[in-house]
């Protein structure tokens, strides 16, 4: 038989289309003659490009790329005598790489007219039903997908879930030549000859542009690029630590291809998470394109608020919601509960901001607090006196600011040294930025500045170690100041993202609103002023040469960063008040309770020399934990207190008789420091 060669020639053309390609049959007259090639023409139909836009927006069709390989196969009847010989042929080819309408076949890979049949007078049924021809290929590869003889009705098709090479999972396939006929060869047929291939699959697009806060380069660089290319998976994850947990992993990436019907089968039981391959990168818009082939049905989303990827941005964890991109399914119609269909191209666009923590700062007042009257062994009256005019901390015009994402007593880490202005406005000389979205961080501000910040060596907690000592406004400790958020217990983070928790233990989420650091001081004021009666009465004491000590104190301690409280770590049978003058003594003490376990009761010790030789004494005792106490000014009636504590001033006037001591106090509470934080996401 003098086989004539069938060519294929293809005109391709791809497009990204929003609709299906249909099946068209075409019948007319047919020349019985067998001379002549067959020609076939190639477009491929594919997803929208933007699912804002119709289809007479869109070109209808778009090119391969030259070397993409083509597996065909045509199926035709032959009738020879009175039996229907079904014949079936499969082939490759591969797209011209100069003239990508064109089909090169080698030689072994040519088909032939007459292998069918068409021109044998006593086959009319081929003749007049044409050739049915099944195409399937990846664009873009030398090789296409190999289908076995029973495969061409479901070839096993896994998509790359790895990140690599995530295109080569876009197989395509023609299916709509269900009757070429011989008589419809000629090119004054176009459509009667044209291979029109689509997408089975589905494709998720994330268009990544770098923003605020992404500096590549040196610090203070301004042209907003990723220092890394960003890393980006599908996952419906709600926590961070949840993101590899298959249970959280929604994307159908297993099924079977039907080249016969285009349509392709998801395995239903088989979800995984997918990495979006990187496919592009425009450095002029500092867009970084990422992409996932995906089988239809794969939800993105059941809600607006719906996880659907979690996108790393130099090490930046940020979370992708659904919203977006079901308002843009909405427009395109079709679909059911959000699944992706064939041929669709789903395009989210991301703008990558980091999110910068701004502070502010104010300043109060110390609040005033005095003793009432007592009865100790010496006995004592408390006229209200006393009170307090504190300036506020010399030189705070910043302080340092520690971060702890971690356990609340450790993994505290120095963050920056952000300075503060006259109105409590503060800066910082770079932006701080939380890492992702679900980041909760204990803050904590510390003044003075370098003020050292230690771990213990037993269970690693956080401290400042303090010590009592003369009082002085612009040094340590005596302003020593300590800022963290005041929350209430149980307190959520009111984050709708992920499971609430407590923000007094876990820390403050990241968010929007204003973040508020009330800084305290952390040290103890005692204040002692000696009196007496008048002089040259029968009770007056001489009190030039007094000095007043304290029993039983606490004289070390640490300040904790988790909750600001304070532990003794030294006590000492006796020490001595620092002395203004012969009846003015005021030091910085570390706070306790007013009877220890280790010493017993704080009590003062008042020395009373006869002379500046100090070689003859008197000595009275004041038990301080009998001194009731109330805050200046107010109408509440005075009670006992049990302890010194951070942040107050107590004022104790001593009037010291040959009889008796009579003494009042007040307390006052020192300035408190209070911080905003506004940190935008």
């Amino acid at each position: 038989m003098n086989k004539k060669k069938i060519i294929y020639t293809l005109t391709t053309s791809l497009v990204l289309g929003l609709a299906s390609c249909t099946s068209e049959e075409f019948w007319d007259t047919f020349d019985r003659t067998a001379d002549g090639p067959i020609d076939f023409t190639v477009g491929v139909e594919a997803s929208p490009a933007n699912l804002a836009k119709t289809r007479a927006d869109e070109d209808k069709y778009y090119s391969m790329q030259g070397g993409t390989q083509v597996r065909l196969k045509v199926d035709g009847i032959w009738k020879k005598g009175s039996t229907d010989v079904t014949i079936s042929q499969k082939t490759t080819c591969k797209i011209n790489s100069t003239n990508r309408a064109q089909l090169d076949f080698s030689e072994g890979e040519l088909l032939y007219w007459d292998d069918y049949g068409v021109g044998d007078p006593g086959n009319s049924t081929n003749t007049a039903n044409g050739l049915a021809v099944l195409g399937v290929a990846v664009d873009g590869l030398d090789k296409a997908p190999a289908v076995d003889d029973n495969q061409w009705d479901k070839l096993p098709w896994n998509v790359a879930t790895d990140g690599k090479d995530v295109l080569k999972s876009d197989i395509i396939v023609s299916n709509n030549l269900t009757g070429y006929k011989f008589a419809e060869r000629g090119d004054e047929y176009p459509n009667a000859k044209k291979m029109i291939f689509t997408h089975p699959l589905s494709k998720i697009t994330f268009n990544l542009t770098a923003a605020d806060g992404f500096t590549k380069g040196s610090v203070g660089a301004t042209d907003n690029k990723f220092e890394n290319v960003p890393t980006l998976w599908l996952s419906k994850a709600s926590t961070l630590e949840g993101v590899e947990d298959p249970t959280n992993n929604y994307v159908l990436a297993n099924g079977t291809i039907n080249i016969s019907d285009g349509k392709a089968t998801a395995d239903e039981t088989k979800k995984s998470k997918v990495i979006a391959g990187t496919t592009s990168t425009n450095n002029t818009e500092v867009t970084v394109i990422k992409q996932a082939i995906v089988y239809p049905g794969t939800q993105l989303g059941a809600d607006d608020n719906a996880i659907i990827a979690v996108l790393n941005a130099d090490d930046n964890i940020y979370f992708i919601k659904a919203k977006e991109i079901h308002d843009a399914i909405k427009n395109a119609g079709g679909h059911t509960d959000f699944k992706t269909l064939p041929g669709y191209n789903y395009i989210i666009k991301v703008t990558v901001r980091k999110s910068g923590i701004i502070l502010t700062a104010t300043v109060t007042k110390w609040i005033d607090v005095e003793s009432d009257e007592v009865h100790p062994e010496i006995n004592m009256t408390a006229p209200i006196v006393g009170g307090s005019n504190d300036a506020l901390p010399s030189g705070f015009n910043g302080f340092d600011l520690y971060l702890n994402d971690n356990d609340i007593a450790k993994g505290y880490k120095y963050a920056a040294t952000p300075t503060v202005d006259t109105k409590g406005d503060v800066t910082f000389a770079n932006t701080l930025y939380w890492t992702h979205h679900y980041q909760h961080y204990h803050f904590r501000g510390i003044y003075p500045t370098n003020t050292e910040v230690k771990v213990d060596a037993t269970d690693e907690h956080q401290y400042v170690e303090v010590s009592n000592g003369a009082y002085d406004a612009s040094t340590f400790p005596s302003n020593f100041v300590l800022g963290m958020p005041e929350i209430a217990e149980n307190t959520p983070c009111g984050n709708p993202d992920h499971v609430n928790v407590d923000m007094s233990k876990e820390g403050i989420c990241a968010r929007k609103d204003a973040i508020n650091l009330n800084f305290r001081y952390m040290m103890s004021q005692v204040e002692v002023t000696l009196k007496s009666s008048t002089e040259g009465s029968d009770n007056y004491v001489d009190l030039t040469n007094a000095e007043v000590e304290l029993v039983n104190i606490g004289t070390k301690g640490q300040i904790l960063l988790s909750d600001r409280s304070a532990v003794v770590t030294e006590y000492k049978d006796t020490e001595a008040l620092h002395s203004i003058d012969s009846k003015h003594y005021h030091s910085i003490i570390v706070p306790q309770l007013l009877e220890n376990t280790t010493k017993g009761k704080i009590k003062f010790k008042i020395i009373v020399y006869s002379d500046s030789t100090k070689t003859k004494k008197d000595v009275y005792y004041a038990t301080v934990a009998y001194v009731k106490v109330k805050e200046k000014g107010s109408a509440a009636s005075a009670a006992l207190i049990d302890a010194w504590k951070s942040g107050t001033h107590y004022v104790y006037d001593l009037i010291i008789t040959k009889t008796e001591i009579s003494a009042t106090a007040s307390l006052t509470d020192w300035t408190t420091v209070e911080g905003s934080q506004e940190v935008w996401f």
